[in-house]
């Protein structure tokens, strides 16, 4: 355990004022460190408040920034005893954010190690029980039961959430906000006067914005999403009210199926090319899913930090314009999951080379 997450393990149980632990006017405790990503500048900020609240009570913080890899790797060997982050955001929270808990690859699920009221396990019981929740109104109570149980442990505080801010040329109209993180529906934007080349600075996952990346749908880092948003299209997308809304897919049908869970047989739009002229049917849907969900891939350490993987059972084309989705269980994010910006979006078929799912795969080695 080193300094700095002990430190902010004993701040967070003095607080709590339990018999065996002293309160926080008794706490012999003025020096904290604070350790942080180095890069973002929205981070700062919240941790400039956070600074300034607890010099209020006598505790001086020092921070250190870490690069991406280092903190990733604290996060992930559980070196610490509390953490704040951002939530997700639509549409990955609620059930997104709580997925990754349980893939316990982000550090969070040794975060929750010694939860009481409920446990660990309890827990984790719950989460997988609202994923199956069907009922909107029976989902939101057991949502809120989940969140006061995370928020009584102080454990992890999701403590903010965020939009990027758009500041636009007065020549320009039409632009409104995307739908969730890294949408920068540029499309939208329409040139009253002047040139018809637009300059855009955007606001990147790491801060200040250098390149797009690899510019493929199916890896993460260190491509830009909303580059993956303005090339690839998926089934289905997510809409400014959330509501799933046809994209690739023009409508889908709901039944249950013999595995206890659900099947999708999702009708393709017609008439709809790749770049290269290849048609897009359900021979082109099957192919990006045979390779994105393929092992190892639906593991943690890949895909499996979100639901979908671990839900999907088998897929299937029933016709040219048919792709049929078989889940493992009733699982209520299921559309929602498939409008993410990652993975699934939909690359053209030739940029699969022949050979294995893996070796063969669209997304790069690491």
């Amino acid at each position: 355990m080193s300094k700095t997450f002990a430190l902010i393990f004993l701040l967070a149980q003095a607080t709590k004022a339990t018999p065996n632990m002293p309160s926080l006017q008794d706490c012999k405790l003025h020096i904290l460190d604070f350790i942080m990503v180095a890069g973002d500048a929205h981070l700062i900020a919240v941790e400039d408040e956070i600074r300034a609240n607890l010099a209020v009570i006598g505790i001086d913080v020092k921070t250190h920034f870490l690069s991406k890899e280092s903190f990733n790797a604290a996060h992930q060997a559980g070196d610490f005893h509390l953490s704040f982050s951002e939530t997700w955001g639509s549409p990955y929270d609620p059930h997104a954010f709580a997925s990754g808990w349980l893939a316990g690859d982000e550090g969070h699920a040794v975060a929750m190690k010694n939860m009481e009221n409920p446990s660990r396990d309890q827990f984790f019981l719950q989460v997988e029980e609202v994923l199956q929740q069907m009922d909107h109104k029976e989902r939101e109570t057991k949502w809120k039961t989940i969140h006061q149980g995370l928020h009584r442990n102080a454990i992890m505080l999701p403590l903010w959430g965020k939009r990027i801010p758009t500041v636009m040329n007065s020549r320009l109209v039409g632009y409104e906000q995307g739908s969730q993180q890294f949408d920068y529906p540029v499309h939208l934007i329409k040139i009253l006067s002047g040139s018809s080349t637009v300059t855009i600075a955007p606001g990147a996952q790491t801060g200040l914005f250098q390149s797009v990346g690899r510019m493929d749908p199916h890896s993460y880092r260190p491509n830009e999403f909303f580059v993956n948003n303005w090339l690839y299209e998926g089934l289905v997308s997510y809409g400014q009210q959330g509501q799933v809304l046809p994209a690739l897919a023009e409508s889908w049908l709901v039944q249950p199926n013999n595995l206890g869970g659900q099947t999708y047989t999702f009708s393709l739009r017609p008439n709809v090319v790749f770049h290269d002229g290849t048609p897009w049917n359900c021979d082109a849907a099957k192919i990006n899913f045979d390779h994105v969900m393929a092992q190892p891939l639906r593991a943690v350490d890949y895909h499996g930090w979100y639901g979908l993987p671990r839900e999907l059972a088998k897929w299937s084309c029933r016709s040219e314009t048919e792709f049929v989705v078989e889940l493992r269980s009733s699982y209520y994010p299921f559309l929602q999951e498939l409008s993410f910006i990652r993975p699934l979006r939909m690359l053209f078929p030739k940029a699969f080379v022949p050979g294995t799912m893996v070796t063969a795969n669209s997304c790069p080695i690491g």
